[in-house]
């Protein structure tokens, strides 16, 4: 047995955080999203299925004498409010902890009176941090005084530290941003590192930006990002993704009880293709798999090893390559443009 496979067996992190996704709707559409979130999608979790999830997470930080720190997401949770209630509601009488943290990009909050109705329900409910956003990509879509009805609100009703802006920077200064360039300042934002390139993102930084040949990024592994990481999300299909790594598929909580996946993955490491490169090579090995299936790096280059990544699994995607560890659609940015072959 190899040293690489002795370390998958016995070093699976405990999933500590989680994010439940209500789903992948969104009022937004926003060039970075690692989701690919809109309009479009109408597929909603069932309120039953995710308080089962939760219990079982909870089951499993129990084990480490630890809570789960759960944050009901999307998509856009508050896109079903009587929803993200009633799983709030069902998570308290199943005698779960109360969530984290509950993230929104404040869409609904137009006024004051809306505003403080929902805050009070979820403050009531246990709720005690409220995470939204204030950069150059929410804004083409949520006015920024949204954001700021519901900075106040929630400073008001639910406390003065409830509230986490993401960024803050942009919040506190939103008026010298807008007369910028916003093209510019989002291109800006993904070569700084400051956005995850998954999902639109990469496909952003694919029309757009040049980078390094994959090359580059030969020996960097993503051992930590999916073995390593104490954080998965849930999707409203059960999908199951380490970290933040969206598409990318640990097993399915539908199908198998969350438990055994983690025993399974914890007994044995990834299986199959895609996880096994990524977990030894890297975004590379995924990379040289796919080439027998014809990829072709593109010629601009990449600007990180998760950009290369997102190429990579968006080509075996589109070719119906190892869809048991690649999945939904709905993170394969079906309006983009193809990720076949090539670009120049």
């Amino acid at each position: 047995m190899s040293r690489i496979k002795q370390t998958i067996q016995s070093h699976l992190a405990p999933w500590k955080f989680a994010g439940l996704m209500l789903s992948y709707w969104c009022n937004a559409k926003c060039g970075f999203c690692y989701l690919c979130a809109g309009p479009e999608h109408k597929f909603w979790a069932d309120a039953n299925r995710i308080v089962s999830w939760w219990t079982q997470l909870e089951i499993l930080a129990k084990r480490n004498n630890q809570h789960v720190k759960i944050h009901p997401t999307g998509g856009e949770a508050f896109g079903n409010w009587s929803l993200l209630v009633d799983v709030l509601k069902r998570a308290r009488e199943a005698g779960l902890p109360p969530v984290e943290k509950i993230e929104t990009n404040a869409f609904w909050a137009t006024s004051e009176s809306i505003a403080a109705e929902r805050l009070e329900v979820l403050r009531d409910l246990g709720v005690s941090l409220i995470v939204t956003d204030a950069d150059v990509f929410h804004q083409e879509y949520v006015p920024i005084e949204n954001v700021r009805m519901l900075v106040e609100m929630t400073r008001r009703i639910i406390g003065s530290d409830a509230i986490r802006v993401r960024w803050w920077d942009v919040y506190n200064k939103y008026s010298e941003y807008a007369k910028m360039d916003r093209k510019e300042l989002q291109l800006q934002a993904l070569r700084s590192g400051r956005e995850r390139i998954n999902g639109r993102a990469a496909m952003l930084a694919t029309t757009e930006l040049s980078g390094n040949p994959a090359e580059t990024f030969s020996g960097e592994n993503c051992r930590k990002g999916i073995i390593r990481s104490k954080h998965v999300h849930i999707d409203p299909y059960g999908n199951i993704f380490p970290g933040v790594c969206s598409g990318i598929i640990l097993g399915n909580a539908i199908s198998e009880n969350i438990i055994d996946i983690f025993d399974w993955l914890d007994r044995n490491g990834p299986s199959g293709p895609v996880l096994t490169n990524l977990v030894e090579h890297g975004p590379t090995g995924l990379m040289e798999f796919a080439k027998r299936f014809g990829f072709r790096q593109q010629k601009r280059g990449y600007i990180s090893k998760c950009h290369l990544c997102y190429h990579v699994r968006s080509f075996l995607y589109e070719r119906n390559i190892c869809r048991k560890w690649l999945g939904p659609k709905e993170c394969y940015c079906p309006e983009a443009p193809s990720a076949s072959g090539a670009r120049d």
